[in-house]
């Protein structure tokens, strides 16, 4: 140590020496560790490191010394990791070890980020190596991003949501908490069945996002739901990013961030099905590779105008064919506590037509499709088949194409209303109890016959 340099040891702020009435932060090299810190200028071995803390204050000087000493020790015990481990959460440690810390990121994730957020990333680096020398071959691969960063999916994302906002639930009960992470669940859930459950979150882009808004948009027209839980689902998963990107991955995009709400009129109706389009769907299912299940579900659609969802939950309860006119059920049953708002949607169809034949295959219903997510599956599982044959439209145009069969063979507005399912509004509102099945079977045959006489 140079004499010209007046210096004690200070035993009120430790790890500290004044120089010239300045406090410095000192601490000393590890044995192994001294070849790797040897001064590059007179080449001997470095015992000591020392950095000024800027202070003649004894209280600030006693502020800054925890910070230097919590870094130092970080610094050295890194150091003890091999030189050639390079996975990506040692890399990650590596990057937080530095004299001058950084968040570790993939090569690539340069390329990703704004312009500003990559100058800042590459500032980092810079200033990380300036701080350090002889870098190992660990410590470069640190500062260059050499290991990919792992598939993120959904789930993980939020394992690790969960993780960094605990405050979110502080205070609730086992089951508020329960409830309260349920909605971020049930969007994770949603997601995976309409994009896949091993998407990686960190290679979502705009178009993947915007795919998915468009996925929403369509059962909103179908029905499926309202707009303001369209909004919500995209919202959580928007939400679960923001945090965990702001975290782990700092200045990565989120693609949820600009997706536009969805509103009711952005959803278009469903058109029916023209009689035409009809045929063309019965004599692509000869040749088609979907199940024979999914095969069933469209021909008692087509006959019933019931919906891929109320079909796909019907159980053996919900299925009589040994009556004198057979029928399905749409209602309450052990898969289900209601068909959406309930009340007249629970209804009783008579089976006619192919719907019955059909319905004989599958006595106990459709039971690949009973779980919770089989009427997603069997959505999915549709979903190309009419966007090869009738593009533009899916089973629940047979919905509306029953409807318009119903209204223009003449059919009671009562009857089509317990068919279909739909509410009667105002003063034709009908009391009393369910129609009988021999009229809505009659009503059905005559829709029917009806539209073998329509041409288009």
């Amino acid at each position: 140590m140079s004499t010209k340099f007046k210096m004690k040891a200070n035993k009120k702020v430790p790890h500290t020496v004044i120089r010239n009435g300045i406090y410095y932060f000192r601490i000393a090299v590890p044995k192994h560790l001294r070849e790797k810190y040897r001064d590059p200028e007179t080449g001997k071995l470095r015992t000591q490191i020392w950095q000024t803390l800027d202070t003649i204050d004894p209280d600030e000087a006693l502020l800054k010394v925890g910070p230097a000493l919590s870094k130092w020790r970080q610094q050295f015990k890194s150091e003890t990791i091999p030189a050639d481990e390079i996975s990506y959460p040692i890399l990650q440690q590596t990057s937080a070890s530095f004299a001058a810390p950084f968040t570790y990121a993939y090569a690539g994730d340069f390329l990703s980020a704004s312009i500003s957020n990559s100058i800042n990333m590459y500032s980092e680096r810079y200033e990380a190596k300036n701080n350090m020398r002889n870098l190992n071959k660990r410590q470069v691969a640190a500062l260059v991003g050499a290991t990919e960063t792992p598939a993120l999916t959904f789930k993980g994302a939020f394992d690790r949501f969960k993780q960094i906002c605990p405050d979110k639930v502080l205070g609730k009960d086992p089951l508020e908490t329960k409830r309260f992470w349920r909605r971020y669940e049930e969007a994770i859930e949603d997601f995976a069945e309409e994009m896949g459950d091993d998407v990686d979150c960190l290679k979502i882009d705009n178009a993947t996002a915007t795919e998915y808004r468009s996925k929403l948009v369509e059962r909103l027209g179908e029905g499926e739901f309202k707009a303001d839980s369209a909004n919500k689902k995209m919202m959580w998963l928007k939400i679960i990013l923001h945090e965990v990107f702001r975290v782990d991955h700092p200045g990565k995009h989120n693609p949820f961030k600009d997706l536009k709400n969805v509103k009711e009129d952005d959803a278009e109706k469903r058109p029916p099905f023209t009689e035409a389009e009809v045929k063309a769907i019965r004599a692509k299912l000869e040749t088609s590779g979907m199940s024979d299940e999914a095969k069933a579900v469209i021909l008692v659609g087509e006959c019933t105008g019931a919906g891929a969802k109320e079909l796909a939950w019907l159980t053996a309860s919900d299925i009589h064919l040994d009556c004198e006119i057979p029928y399905i059920s749409i209602g309450k049953n052990a898969l289900r506590k209601k068909v959406k708002t309930g009340g007249d949607r629970h209804r009783n169809i008579p089976l006619v037509g192919d719907a019955l034949e059909a319905m004989k295959q599958f006595p106990d219903g459709f039971t690949r499709f009973h779980h919770p997510r089989g009427p997603r599956q069997i959505n999915r599982a549709m979903s190309e088949f009419f966007r090869k044959v009738t593009p533009g439209k899916g089973h629940y145009s047979f919905r509306h194409r029953m409807d318009d069969l119903l209204k223009n063979s003449r059919c009671d507005l009562g009857v089509k209303a317990a068919i279909t399912g739909h509410k009667l509004k105002g003063h034709v509102t009908y009391y009393g109890t369910e129609y009988d099945l021999q009229v809505k079977k009659e009503a059905l045959e005559k829709a029917l016959e009806h539209a073998k006489t329509k041409t288009n």
